[in-house]
């Protein structure tokens, strides 16, 4: 396999020049490919992605990626620390080609791929330990019901229950968004919210590796399916056949228990 995964590649500056290059001088993506497949990929979220004792970028995720991409003959190249919404940003404009682990949504349809799904997505309730008890939640409405605040984090997709609720100005006044992970976990201890939602299980993975777990813990209602999770190729540096080929990559990797195995070597297996 021809693989090559830059773990050292951190910043926008690098990211947006091996992206213009890329959007600017580089055919679409064909079998054979042609070209180095471009991605993205946080170093901070283990077990999905992280950087070894070596420096080197692993985890469920960039194993993941490796693999299928190893079984279409393709260079990856795997650049770091963008954010999510900017990530999206570098792909609906041919920067980088594939994120993993996105959900579907009208709007991203339209400058988008989509790979067949591979997983369910959840959405988990977390909460301050010392506030557990205090709260009554039997499902995400009884959340602007009882006038909670809530953490999000910007960018993020929760479920068409959630967006639902954010269309609704008695509900919208009680998020807080955050920019990232840490900061959720900062404003559920100091109290500036008394709630956050996380995806399942990694929001629960997270708070173990930042050794949380006993501060912050999942509230005992059981997670909510919000709908699967793809693939998500650009438009403009992706053609419709290598989407295809992917699938049937995908396909195999998911019939073979490839992915199976990565999910019990990583500990992500769902509830």
């Amino acid at each position: 396999m021809n693989l090559i995964c830059r773990g050292s590649l951190v910043g926008f500056g690098l990211l947006a020049l091996l992206g213009s290059v890329n959007a600017a001088a580089a055919p679409l993506l064909e079998l054979p490919c042609q070209r180095t497949v471009i991605s993205r990929s946080a170093t901070n979220m283990p077990p999905y992605s992280f950087l070894d004792e070596k420096q080197q970028l692993t985890g469920y995720r960039v194993e993941f990626m490796q693999q299928l991409f190893g079984r279409l003959g393709c260079k990856l190249e795997i650049l770091t620390d963008s954010p999510w919404k900017r990530s999206l940003m570098l792909l609906e404009s041919g920067e980088i080609d594939v994120l993993m682990n996105a959900s579907k949504s009208a709007d991203r349809e339209a400058y988008a791929w989509f790979s067949k799904p591979y997983e369910d997505e959840k959405v988990a309730v977390f909460v301050a330990a010392a506030q557990r008890d205090q709260l009554k939640l039997k499902q995400l409405a009884d959340i602007s019901e009882r006038g909670y605040s809530v953490g999000l984090i910007r960018g993020n997709f929760y479920g068409s229950q959630v967006s639902a609720l954010l269309e609704q100005p008695s509900f919208r006044k009680f998020v807080v968004e955050a920019i990232d992970k840490p900061a959720l976990y900062q404003f559920a201890l100091r109290g500036r919210v008394q709630l956050y939602l996380d995806y399942f299980p990694n929001g629960l993975l997270a708070l173990r590796d930042e050794k949380l777990e006993q501060q912050i813990v999942r509230y005992p209602i059981p997670p909510i399916t919000i709908g699967q999770v793809h693939f998500m190729l650009s438009k403009k540096s992706v053609s419709a056949e290598f989407v295809r080929q992917l699938d049937l990559a995908l396909a195999d990797m998911l019939r073979d228990g490839s992915v199976r195995k990565l999910q019990y070597k990583y500990g992500v297996m769902p509830e």
